[in-house]
């Protein structure tokens, strides 16, 4: 009752405020249009225009040869008009932002399953704009008040914060959140982000993005489920390019494609306990393909005569739509 009561007050505030905004611009246009149409002889077009024109100090010439009266008129329009005018301006701005923040912060309150960003410099800005592709919904945290402004104009829903502070995160939704990618440039900033998602969501995908070869045991105490090194992961890419071409130019193309992924899953249905590869039937009933199996830290290339037994790794790839029904009949869920 009370935060009805609240809103309801914070939006007869802004309504009074922009009513009194409105009463301004039309008083002292008002009083030039008829203030010049009295001293001048004008017309009532031309008066207006010339109102307009010296409110906004827009600067052309005036409509006609101005007397002293119309001259001391125009003076005062310079100055009280001016300053009403960027009173006004001034006024109604923030009521447009603080309405738009408002109708992000209904936005974040309904949304589950996203992605947080920690951090938009050059590599959070490119993780954005290849997570906005399939999750839809992500959402920016940084303290560079320039960032977030890029993010929203990229489209993005942006907090202004630290992301090491529960608050921050709170509002970001990280109870609700899929993953959450912490890519500042700091490594203790990161730990500490993940730390704190992972109190607050234990079951949130954590990835943490390593700055220097000395942070990683600090990210993994802190929880990370996955680490990426853009120095190291760009010369095992470069040398698998040059060793094996091939299996550098398929995973090129699983990239590019976009729907075809790559998923682990653990073997849980007891139906499918010691028997062949193939009459689990994974593969006619969902299109996709097992290509890999974890055993016992050993890897197996199976063939459809593989047993797979329970709590076997299996690596699964195929669509998106294919995955989700793998993901019943392996796990039996």
């Amino acid at each position: 009752m009370r935060h009805g009561l609240e809103i309801r007050g914070k939006n007869g505030d802004l309504r009074g405020e922009v009513l009194r905004v409105i009463g301004l611009l039309v008083s002292v246009t008002l009083l030039g249009t008829v203030g010049y149409h009295l001293l001048e002889g004008w017309s009532w077009f031309d008066c207006l225009y010339m109102t307009i024109i010296t409110i906004t100090t827009t600067g052309y010439r005036e409509v006609g040869k101005l007397t002293v009266a119309g001259k001391v008129l125009s003076m005062f329009l310079m100055i009280f008009g001016v300053a009403t005018f960027l009173y006004s301006v001034d006024a109604i701005l923030p009521i447009l932002l603080e309405k738009r923040i408002e109708r992000w912060k209904k936005v974040l309150e309904k949304m589950e399953d996203h992605c947080i960003i920690c951090g938009y410099g050059r590599m959070g800005k490119e993780m954005a704009k290849e997570l906005i592709k399939e999750l839809k919904n992500v959402v920016v945290i940084d303290l560079d008040t320039t960032r977030v402004v890029s993010a929203r104009e990229d489209g993005i829903i942006a907090i202004q914060g630290d992301c090491t502070e529960e608050d921050v995160l709170e509002r970001a939704g990280i109870r609700r959140a899929k993953c959450i990618v912490a890519c500042t440039n700091s490594d203790s900033v990161n730990a500490f982000a993940v730390m704190v998602a992972k109190d607050l969501n234990p079951k949130v995908f954590a990835i943490a993005v390593l700055r220097t070869p000395g942070g990683e045991k600090k990210l993994k105490r802190a929880g990370a489920d996955m680490l990426l090194s853009p120095y190291h992961d760009s010369a095992r890419k470069v040398c698998v390019a040059v060793t094996r071409p091939t299996a550098a130019d398929f995973i090129e193309i699983i990239g590019k494609m976009g729907t075809l992924m790559l998923e682990k899953m653990e073997l849980k249905n007891d139906k499918f306990h010691d028997i062949p590869l193939k009459d689990t039937e994974i593969r006619k009933l969902t299109g996709c393909i097992v290509v890999t199996i974890e055993r016992n830290g050993e890897i197996i290339f199976p063939d459809p005569d593989t047993k797979v037994y329970k709590g076997d790794l299996l690596y699964v790839l195929g669509r998106e739509d294919g995955l989700k029904k793998a993901h019943q009949l392996i796990t039996g869920q």
